[in-house]
């Protein structure tokens, strides 16, 4: 933490410790506050505003252009989320697009214009994002259920868990398609309990 930051208590990092802070983009913007403002505007879903805030860093330096396409990935994680979670991997397509053609180069920025109004433009669910910050924020420790301890793991072979057990409690799934083709399912269970059955031998 440098000298600027004595002292400094709050759950976020100090100012000082942004490589960002202080410096200015193409137009002579802050160069932080147009990275928040990108946030901003993607996440209301503002379109254009979102392109020029990402032309402002993709056309800065090549600094500011792989701290925008982080944002943008972050974007896709922690703002879009499930809404539609293919975004990361759309993002990620359109940045290895751009490392295609030089920086500040026409089809270059295309790529940056098209990732950033895309995300403003898709569905939103940052749920998992919240959930995230609760258990960074509040420490809290993941739950072990019955069914982790199985045939897998040191705990569940000292306990006698036979790969049936682990074949009828560990591998269920929710929320599971309606109507899938449960055949091999059957065909399985018929199998683990050959194999392997339950300490009781009933199923």
């Amino acid at each position: 933490m440098t000298a600027d930051a004595d002292g400094w208590e709050r759950p976020i990092p100090h100012f000082s410790l942004d490589p960002f802070a202080g410096c200015q983009t193409v137009n002579g913007l802050a160069s932080d506050l147009v990275r928040s403002a990108l946030h901003k505007h993607v996440r209301m879903g503002r379109v254009e505003q979102s392109v020029r805030a990402a032309m402002e860093l993709a056309r800065t330096d090549e600094a500011h252009e792989h701290m925008l396409w982080q944002r943008l990935r972050v974007i896709a994680a922690e703002d879009i989320g499930l809404g539609t979670p293919e975004a990361i991997a759309v993002v990620a397509a359109l940045h290895g697009s751009a490392e295609l053609f030089g920086h500040a180069t026409y089809e270059r920025l295309e790529m940056a214009a098209q990732a950033a109004g895309y995300l403003a433009t898709v569905p939103k669910d940052p749920t998992v994002g919240e959930i995230m910050q609760v258990v960074l924020h509040e420490d809290r420790v993941v739950d072990i259920p019955a069914e982790a301890v199985d045939i897998h793991t040191e705990r569940g072979q000292v306990e006698g868990r036979t790969m049936y057990d682990w074949f009828t409690t560990g591998t269920a799934v929710h929320p599971e398609v309606a109507g899938r083709d449960r055949t091999w399912h059957h065909r399985l269970d018929d199998l683990y309990f050959e194999l392997d059955p339950p300490a009781d031998g009933q199923r």
